[in-house]
């Protein structure tokens, strides 16, 4: 029998306050206090609804967690070989949870599990489970993806672009990217962000926020507000991509004397806070060993 078969949460007054109130409180607080005037009506309505089961998730995922640790290095001596032996098994059962909660929910939280993933703070069970995480998403529709052109650019695509590919060239948690064609023959890359991607980063940041403030008040030696602080922060300036071209520029020309580093030149004109359209620059991947053999490029070499 498995440790989830045997394990139950004990319900505690605080506990059953905290499972009572989070899931329905988080998407309702959101709906009404965190929702941007650029989200259309629709994502107004359907974003505080997702968020529901998957804040149900987030909340479960933790509070199982937290007593995890409770009740298995209760009775132990601090310090002890024991203990650390014990820990490092928490830690990794702990880790498999959020890999799988992150895996489940995916878009920010995936972010996140990637985020946590980067510290050196954290455990090393959990750096390494979480390294695992992939940006994998499933593209948006050609007809979502155009509403979000169209809202930014102001004009419809057809007097903009020569051709644009409605499939995807490449998809992630918070953005997928076109191929197209200018109508004086550039060929650029557009990548557009999901819509209703705020709101949802809004719900999920409030649900992280929550759980860190609840597991404080639970469990007052465990407080990660910090870590949803800075998480923030980083999703934040990922959204923004005015901010994205104008670090793109800014490394063009911090390599510009370098011949093997070439940075695609940004279309301002074709660029907001949701889209950025850049030169399209046809190649391979860096990770792309076999294109390396074909070509007879050393791979070590070519890190360094």
């Amino acid at each position: 029998m498995t440790f989830k078969q045997n394990f139950k949460l004990p319900l505690t007054k605080k506990t059953k306050i905290l499972l009572l109130t989070a899931t329905t409180g988080t998407a309702a607080l959101t709906l009404y206090t965190n929702t941007t005037t650029t989200d259309s009506f629709t994502n107004k309505i359907t974003s505080p609804i997702h968020a529901v089961p998957r804040s149900s998730r987030a909340i479960s995922t933790i509070a199982l967690t937290i007593a995890d640790y409770k009740l298995s290095l209760r009775n132990l001596p601090v310090n002890s070989d024991s203990y650390y032996q014990k820990l490092s098994e928490v830690h990794l059962r702990s880790a498999k949870r959020i890999l799988k909660l992150c895996e489940e929910n995916k878009g920010f939280y995936v972010k996140a599990g990637q985020f946590v993933a980067s510290l050196k703070q954290v455990p090393q069970e959990y750096s390494l489970m979480l390294s695992s995480l992939q940006d994998q998403a499933v593209p948006c529709s050609f007809k979502d993806i155009k509403q979000v052109l169209q809202s930014n650019l102001g004009r419809d695509l057809k007097n903009i672009f020569l051709s644009f590919d409605e499939q995807p060239v490449a998809a992630a948690s918070i953005a997928q990217v076109h191929h197209a064609i200018l109508k004086d023959h550039q060929e650029v890359a557009v990548k557009v962000q999901y819509p209703g991607l705020e709101s949802q980063m809004k719900i999920d940041i409030t649900t992280m926020s929550f759980l860190s403030k609840s597991v404080a008040w639970l469990f007052p030696d465990y407080r990660f507000n910090w870590l949803v602080t800075e998480f923030r922060e980083v999703i934040s300036s990922e959204l923004d991509f005015i901010q994205e071209a104008r670090n793109s520029e800014k490394t063009g020309k911090n390599f510009k004397n370098n011949k093997f580093v070439r940075i695609p030149r940004v279309f301002w004109e074709l660029t907001t806070c949701q889209v950025l359209t850049m030169q399209f620059c046809w190649g391979h991947k860096v990770d792309d060993v076999e294109f390396m053999k074909e070509t007879r490029i050393n791979p070590i070499k070519s890190v360094y």
